[in-house]
């Protein structure tokens, strides 16, 4: 095989080794503790006072390991949502409510955005949050998606997931197998498919099966209500969203896939907006500015007919700035790219010093191929916020493009310092150094991106060609105790991952 040659996606390897099957069942255990069983008790809910971690068997560092192996089996598995604007938008939201929910202890959360349509968010031991792309399209504010946001950061912050090993210390691993398919079909938006496997599997009902306990529910909803007020946003958002969720399973005639995991009732709803009016502090709507550019961005990348996107969008309470995207959006799809790319410089020239109208416009340069326009709007918007990773991004992109691949490669080895745990900052890296012949380095970023994928055979297979590189090349002693280094920080890992 070449050095010079790139990954690419179809060299990876597609079966699964006999270490990532015992994974995958031992995530079941970890995701059948997350669902409550008939066997909870009143007295399983009168846990201990939060945030005393030495009262629950599970440690915080064992719920990163089972988080970090159940995100790298996820990724694996899933389609997600592959766009550095929405990512670090999304990434800067719950960060800043991670922030202001004062029980949460691991502020370091892992964030996944999963292409699916289907409204839904969820929450994984060790500071794993996913959002599905449809959350956008249902919450047309940003503090009612904030909402959502804040329940799941409460289920993370209260340890539910410890909790609720402690109430279920019956539990029988004679389950797993039948609960793998259900729980993996219903994770990736086959909830019909997951659901049937899932009650084939346990006797009792699928609701109880499925969802957090009511006394869960209800804690986190409260301290969610509370990192909602603190951060800025009205109380009102939570049973606002709440009710919007309650039409659609009126409308639909089935609920949505938030709700089988997260039981909805009147008295919750009405807790909900009871807790909201009591609150003296009262704060605006806010439909957010750049939320609202995110989610046209989204529900056009969603929806096949560009009109019905515009049509979906256009319909709700926007913003005059938002509705132009929408226009500009439009007119890309319908191939007018001219037209579109008029819209976004008029829009950029509007608002100067706004980081994501010039992104926007910097974006659709490049798609016409101007590099040198683009590049110089990318070069004036990271000399303004020389950290904005959708930017960093794009500048790379554009040297793939163009295959300055020495370039693409020294700007994917800057991102991979700041987003180390970005699988596919690994992988477009691994293509770049592949094609300038850095041997060593296509090998180490191969190493990351598969372990970041859970493949850590295929990992440590690439650390050892990197380290026969390195010998070969005669690199300094420094170079090759690195990667050393490396190879034994990944078995510690994985080691730890597996106890």
């Amino acid at each position: 095989m070449s050095y010079k040659s790139a990954l690419t996606l179809q060299s990876l390897p597609e079966k699964l080794t006999m270490h990532q099957n015992n994974w995958l069942i031992s995530f079941i255990f970890i995701l059948f503790l997350f669902m409550p069983r008939q066997s909870i008790t009143a007295e399983a809910l009168e846990l201990p006072s939060l945030g005393l971690s030495s009262t629950y068997d599970i440690s915080l560092n064992q719920e990163k390991l089972l988080g970090q192996g159940w995100l790298r089996q996820f990724r694996s598995q899933t389609k997600l949502y592959d766009d550095p604007l929405t990512q670090d938008y999304t990434e800067r939201l719950i960060q800043r409510l991670a922030t202001w929910n004062r029980h949460l202890e691991q502020k370091d959360l892992d964030v996944l955005l999963v292409d699916q349509r289907q409204l839904n968010a969820f929450a994984v031991p060790g500071g794993v949050v996913g959002i599905n792309t449809g959350l956008f399209t249902f919450a047309p504010y940003e503090d009612e998606f904030a909402s959502v946001v804040a329940h799941e950061l409460a289920h993370i912050s209260q340890r539910h997931f410890a909790r609720r090993v402690q109430a279920a210390q019956d539990i029988q691993w004679k389950t797993m197998a039948g609960l793998l398919a259900g729980v993996l079909a219903a994770s990736q938006g086959h909830a019909d498919a997951g659901i049937a496997a899932i009650a084939g599997t346990q006797a009792a009902a699928i609701q109880n099966q499925l969802a957090w306990s009511r006394g869960y529910e209800q804690e986190a909803d409260r301290i969610g209500m509370e990192t909602l007020m603190a951060a800025g946003y009205a109380a009102e958002a939570m049973p606002q969203m709440f009710s919007q969720m309650q039409r659609i399973a009126s409308l639909s005639g089935r609920p949505p896939e938030f709700l089988l995991t997260h039981p909805l009732t009147e008295s919750r709803i009405a807790d909900a907006q009871a807790r909201a009016d009591q609150l003296t502090k009262q704060v605006p709507r806010v439909a957010g500015r750049d939320y609202e550019m995110i989610r046209a961005r989204v529900i056009f990348a969603q929806y096949a007919n560009p009109e019905d996107a515009y049509s979906l969008f256009s319909r709700e309470q926007s913003s005059s700035e938002s509705l132009h995207y929408a226009k500009a959006l439009l007119a890309k799809a319908k191939g007018d790219k001219a037209a579109s790319l008029e819209l976004l410089t008029k829009l950029a020239n509007k608002e100067p010093s706004w980081l994501l109208s010039h992104y926007l416009l910097a974006e659709a340069l490049a798609e016409q191929e101007r590099w040198e326009e683009a590049t110089k709007q990318l070069d004036d918007l990271l000399l303004y916020a020389p950290n904005y990773y959708p930017a960093q991004q794009l500048q790379a992109d554009i040297f793939r493009q163009q295959q300055a691949w020495d370039k693409a490669r020294r700007s994917l080895q800057q991102l991979s310092q700041s987003r180390p745990k970005d699988p596919m900052v690994w992988f477009q890296l691994a293509e770049a150094a592949g094609k300038v012949d850095a041997q060593i380095q296509l090998h180490r970023a191969r190493a990351e991106y598969f372990q970041l994928n859970g493949r850590f055979k295929q990992a440590f297979q690439q650390l050892d060609l990197a380290q026969e590189q390195a010998r070969l090349q005669n690199q300094p002693w420094v170079v090759q105790s690195s990667i050393r280094e490396r190879r034994r920080e990944l078995e510690s890992l994985r080691s730890l991952m597996d106890m």
